[in-house]
């Protein structure tokens, strides 16, 4: 399985671009050459594998984390906001986006298209379905069903508004449901989908099939993310044990920089990208870099968090107060890989279970990434503090926003460049969750819009 899974990475990096990439035919259902293609044509692992390259693919586009869901994170928090060089992010960044807007759309019909190349190859009966190279792609599938999720109700959710009741969005786990007109389903029962497709996610993908190579999706992608997950539903220990899980692997390093090189040791899953792949003006690159397109720069806030001796600080640039993130997704042929989650992350997120625990090495697993920043070390093992190193360290990686609101807190106004007001996005407000898309409510007679749209 390594063997193929090495002549696999090889094909996905070449051909990448060319990887299915179809567009959505019903709702929450993808467009595919026909539908008796996908229900007879999969039959063997090889039709499993280009189906999960597809999958992947669908994951890249500027819409998802090629661009959008990372920006969406930081230009709605303290951390970044548009300066409208070319119209772009100006609604997210002012907490304006209304339900007919595109950048709600777009994204809930990605991230749904997901879903759906998912179900498709959790859902086949292939030869030697039982076997274990069978069941590690079918494991993929659902580690990246559960991100597909954790990403849909972090953005479209309504557990961050005061009187949204509690809701989540649909959950489909079957191609071409016969439910045609699905309804949300409530938060907790999308993160017990999240939990249920993570857990069966480490169980198919047996760690002896793991690659070496961080652009798919392996065991330990899939416990990293647990550890993520945990600390959405507050379950401390949960969260502790699957982050040690990966710490004591010794599979992974800390970067010697804040930016760690595609392909690293720090690297548990990332997005692979070739230069037409990263979709030029529309990519990560342009939308940070100071040409015409470079909408988002960098508040005097975030920048001013770090020392003059922290390495994370060279990732930032200021010119005359203009501010950007130039060490992060810089190179000019767009090749650079979108990192979903990396050891620094699974190091914090452990270090915050032990701090909601009272933990006694608490302090001790919080400076783990301070230090090797040549940074200050923390007194205290607190959760502010643990908010402020996940600021430094994940910063325009599409964390920020997430991270206050989980823990009830509202988005500050810090900069003359964010235009929302003068008193920030207190918590609670209907502001805090994107819309449903116009044209779902539109098509759908079971779906309710969220409050305040």
């Amino acid at each position: 399985m390594i063997n193929n899974m090495k002549r696999f990475e090889i094909f996905y990096i070449l051909l990448i671009s060319l990887a299915w990439t179809s567009c959505s035919k019903e709702f929450l259902e993808p467009e595919v050459t026909s539908d008796k293609e996908v229900t007879t044509s999969v039959n063997t692992l090889e039709d499993l594998q280009g189906l999960i390259l597809g999958a992947y693919d669908r994951m890249n586009t500027s819409d998802y984390y090629g661009r959008d869901y990372v920006i969406f994170a930081d230009v709605r928090s303290d951390n970044a906001f548009s300066n409208a060089n070319s119209g772009r992010f100006v609604q997210p960044a002012q907490f304006a986006v209304n339900a007919a807007d595109a950048y709600p759309r777009n994204t809930w019909r990605r991230i749904y298209q997901v879903i759906s190349s998912a179900n498709i190859i959790i859902g086949a009966e292939v030869e030697n379905n039982d076997s274990d190279e069978v069941q590690y792609v079918k494991g993929q599938a659902h580690a990246i069903r559960a991100l597909a999720y954790m990403d849909l109700l972090r953005l479209y959710g309504q557990q961050h508004v005061t009187g949204g009741n509690n809701m989540g969005v649909p959950i489909i786990t079957e191609f071409l449901d016969d439910n045609i007109y699905p309804e949300r389903a409530a938060v907790d029962k999308v993160w017990d989908q999240v939990e249920t497709d993570l857990l069966a996610a480490e169980n198919k993908m047996k760690q002896e099939l793991d690659g070496s190579s961080p652009i798919f999706m392996t065991s330990w992608a899939a416990l990293a993310l647990q550890s993520r997950l945990y600390l959405y539903t507050k379950e401390w220990s949960k969260a502790a044990t699957a982050a040690k899980k990966v710490i004591d692997s010794g599979l992974f390093a800390i970067s010697a920089t804040g930016n760690p090189g595609k392909g690293s040791s720090s690297s548990v899953f990332e997005l692979a990208y070739t230069g037409a792949d990263n979709e030029g003006i529309n990519g990560l690159f342009f939308i940070l870099q100071n040409t015409v397109y470079g909408d988002i720069e960098v508040t005097t806030d975030l920048y001013n968090v770090y020392e003059a001796g922290d390495v994370r600080r060279a990732l930032f640039t200021n010119n005359g107060g203009t501010i950007r993130v130039t060490g992060k997704y810089n190179s000019p042929d767009y090749t650079d890989h979108v990192f979903v989650i990396r050891y620094e992350e699974v190091l914090l997120n452990y270090a915050e279970a032990l701090i909601n625990q009272d933990a006694a090495n608490a302090l001790e697993a919080l400076n783990v990434v301070p230090l090797a920043r040549n940074a200050s070390p923390y007194a205290e093992a607190t959760v502010d503090n643990l908010l402020l190193e996940r600021r430094k360290e994940l910063a325009m990686e599409g964390h920020r926003f997430f991270d206050l609101t989980r823990y009830g807190r509202g988005i500050p106004y810090v900069d003359p460049g964010q235009t929302f007001g003068a008193s920030g996005i207190p918590y609670g407000s209907t502001k805090l969750a994107f819309p449903i898309p116009e044209s779902e409510v539109d098509a759908n007679p079971a779906m309710v819009q969220n409050k305040g749209y």
